[in-house]
């Protein structure tokens, strides 16, 4: 059936509209509404000139990769780390090699950074594992010196700081999630923190809509050929909404670990926790503890309830990405493990242990 001209025309000026009036239904392909409210929150929060929301954590990286040319090259980063942390810049075809990480907060070591560092690297994807932040000013220094790019994947360690900052803030960009579970849970969804307005503008290029590439670019710049990586609309109103209690939430739950850290301290039972007097502040995603020899679980648990705290423990079962099976049968001969990861692999004698909050805030 044809369509009538008066259709025809009517249907060419609604769409004329869609293209160049921002709408309820366009705001999230132009970063308008919710998704420029959120941007502004965390851009603010970590007291950086960009923030960037996309569909995912791990599209967030992929966008950096894409950003940043890192393809078919080398980066270096921890085994401990969950696989879509890699995964990405995997599918980009470049090659990671694996550093051992600090006894205490089980993140990257930069002293191993620096020892592992060749002439085809040409990132470090530093990892803020399990919401224990890196030491992230020290990887920046070793970055620069080096002429390497520095990422911080901090996923799982919103509102994690160390000495002062947040989590990854020195990094050349760095990366949350708001997926189920994490400290700002809107269901998914990721964000891009960075300073560098170069990098910002080729983010957008790469994987938002022409539409936002025309307003922040100049209406002449566009790549329609970009990757949908953008956030969901309702996730971006979520986010936007939950901010401030997530904030507080995560206030909390830290308030509440870092009480259970000096009561085990005090008892002996476990290796000494350091976090707070170091300057270390975990988000917390996961707690785990080193038991002294002769120590078992039941007795971390006795302690902790004697002090009115109800906790359970479970055993660490992270597995270190380079004895991952499936990781080794598709990426068997493009990664490298210079020299042995001690204490990643010491991880093993870890207990995880989770506290139940709900009794301290009702």
């Amino acid at each position: 059936m044809q369509m009538s001209r008066r259709t025809r025309e009517h249907a060419e000026r609604s769409q004329e509209r869609s293209l160049d009036v921002p709408t309820a239904s366009t705001d999230h392909l132009i970063g308008y509404g919710a998704v420029s409210a959120v941007e502004r929150k965390v851009a603010e929060y970590y007291g950086a000139k960009h923030a960037l929301c996309v569909s995912s954590a791990t599209a967030g990286l992929l966008a950096l990769g894409l950003a940043l040319d890192l393809k078919d090259t080398g980066f270096i980063t921890s085994p401990l780390t969950y696989g879509a942390s890699i995964a990405s810049w995997l599918i980009l075809g470049n090659r990671p090699t694996f550093n051992d990480v600090e006894p205490g907060t089980v993140t990257a070591d930069p002293d191993a950074i620096r020892t592992e560092i060749r002439s085809s690297t040409r990132a470090i994807l530093g990892i803020d594992f399990c919401g224990y932040p890196s030491d992230s000013a020290a990887i920046r220094r070793v970055a620069d010196d080096c002429g390497l790019w520095y990422v911080s994947d901090s996923a799982q360690a919103f509102g994690a700081r160390r000495d002062g900052g947040i989590a990854g803030s020195h990094a050349h960009a760095v990366v949350i999630s708001l997926t189920s579970g994490k400290a700002w849970d809107c269901g998914e969804g990721g964000i891009i923190v960075t300073n560098n307005s170069d990098i910002y503008e080729r983010l957008l290029w790469h994987c938002q809509h022409p539409l936002r590439q025309k307003r922040e670019l100049g209406l002449g710049v566009f790549n329609e050929f970009a990757f949908n990586s953008r956030i969901h609309p309702l996730t971006a109103i979520a986010a936007n909404g939950s901010f401030a209690d997530a904030v507080a939430i995560l206030e909390n739950k830290q308030h509440r670990y870092l009480e259970a850290c000096q009561i085990l301290n005090k008892s002996g039972l476990v290796e000494p926790l350091t976090y707070h007097p170091d300057g270390i502040l975990p988000s917390f995603f996961r707690f785990s503890v080193c038991a002294k020899e002769g120590t078992r679980s039941e007795d971390v648990e006795m302690c902790l309830a004697g002090a009115g705290i109800q906790a359970r423990t479970t055993p660490f079962d992270t597995q270190l990405i380079y004895n991952n099976p499936v990781f080794v049968g598709q990426y068997g001969d493009r990664f490298d493990v210079p020299r042995p990861c001690r204490e990643a692999e010491r991880t093993d004698r870890r207990t995880l242990l989770t506290i139940d909050e709900r009794e301290a805030y009702p």
